[in-house]
């Protein structure tokens, strides 16, 4: 079985804050959540799976994409992952 994993995809400078929290977090979750952080204009992988972002969003597990963000929703989203 694959470990769960979190994406998070950055598509504006002001989200950054979030990717750095969703780094942080990935640390704190070390051996149990996968973490692949992606920023726009810069990696392009995240593309062939998702399409183009406009917005940036935390996909759970690659299948649920979250895009309310905030520290609470990116928190409940790696508790998620583990669960799933």
């Amino acid at each position: 079985m694959e470990r769960p994993c979190i994406e998070y995809i950055s598509a504006c400078a002001c989200c950054e804050v979030f990717g750095e929290f969703v780094k942080s977090l990935g640390e704190q979750y070390q051996g149990k959540v996968d973490v692949k952080i992606y920023k726009a204009g810069e990696d392009f992988e995240y593309i062939k799976k998702y399409g183009a972002v406009t917005k940036s969003m935390l996909v759970i597990n690659e299948s649920k994409a979250v895009t309310k963000l905030n520290k609470e929703n990116i928190r409940k989203a790696f508790e998620e992952a583990i669960k799933s």
